[in-house]
């Protein structure tokens, strides 16, 4: 189970041989698997290369927080492939579905990652009330659940007050850092699907979906979501969940039947009950990469 929800709110198998280097936030080389490389430029834009791409990242380690700034409040770096926590492993698959380049992918990251300019404050760390927003905005997820779930889709909310976060900060379960006035206020919808309906539009989920975890409102929490992964298409079609898990003993990207993914969740948090998974597509967004380079 996923033990830990990851700052942002939100035996490992060896990697291929390094065949490409960029430079990270750090100066540090980057490494790339070649099959990375080839998918890049092989596979069709949006899920399909998201997909395609983040296979060779199977067995990558997990690590809480792997992305930071590359100095300042969190030193870690701005891109990389050597590890991830759940919520920077999907970043980086979006990044990667719409890119033909390490370079592009790592300026398309922060993008995703932030609202302007790279910096801690400007991150968006609350997934409901920014990133999921923020990402719909610009076109690099698009929500597919309603039309999957139809009638059956739940919208779960969260309200974020002042008092609320007040609330959370008494509860220790604030960010270290983060100023007050970036603190998300008002009222923030999810399109979801219940644990109990989510088989029934299995074989309906296209490959390369972002599947976001949900759970029960709780206070003292400053977020409703616990984890995140994408679903992709096993050999004979079925879905299978590729995800960077925190359960200890594996703590590394793994894939797994849907079905088992939702088990794994359903145990996660005994005091916090699932509420459902939002569904979003990775549309193709080559245009918006090409716009960052200039």
């Amino acid at each position: 189970m996923d033990t830990q929800v990851p700052r942002t709110l939100g035996g490992v198998a060896a990697l291929p041989a390094v065949l490409a280097l960029i430079l990270g936030a750090r100066g540090g080389p980057v490494p790339a698997p070649a099959a990375l490389l080839d998918a890049l430029t092989r596979a069709p834009a949006g899920g399909g290369r998201a997909a395609a791409a983040t296979h060779p990242l199977l067995g990558a380690r997990y690590q809480l927080s792997a992305l930071g700034e590359g100095g300042g409040l969190d030193p870690d770096p701005r891109f990389r492939l050597d590890a991830f926590d759940c919520l920077t492993f999907v970043e980086t698959a979006i990044a990667l579905g719409s890119s033909r380049t390490l370079d592009e992918a790592a300026r398309a990251l922060d993008d995703i990652r932030y609202q302007g300019a790279p910096a801690f404050a400007a991150r968006h760390h609350e997934v409901q009330a920014q990133w999921i927003p923020a990402n719909l905005a610009r076109g690099w997820i698009a929500e597919i659940t309603r039309e999957l779930v139809g009638a059956r889709a739940v919208s779960i909310a969260r309200d974020h007050t002042a008092e609320s976060w007040a609330a959370v900060r008494r509860a220790g379960r604030s960010i270290a850092g983060w100023p007050r006035d970036r603190e998300p206020i008002g009222h923030f919808e999810t399109w979801a699907v219940r644990p109990e309906d989510l088989a029934s539009i299995e074989q309906r989920i296209p490959g390369g979906t972002v599947i976001v975890v949900l759970r029960e409102d709780e206070p003292r929490r400053p977020t409703r979501v616990s984890h995140a992964g994408l679903v992709v298409l096993g050999s004979a079609g079925e879905r299978l969940v590729r995800h960077a898990t925190s359960t200890p003993g594996l703590e590394r990207v793994i894939e797994e039947p849907l079905a088992r993914f939702v088990a794994r969740e359903a145990r996660a948090y005994p005091a916090w009950p699932l509420a459902g998974f939002a569904l979003y597509a990775i549309p193709d967004s080559s245009a918006r990469v090409a716009s960052l380079a200039r």
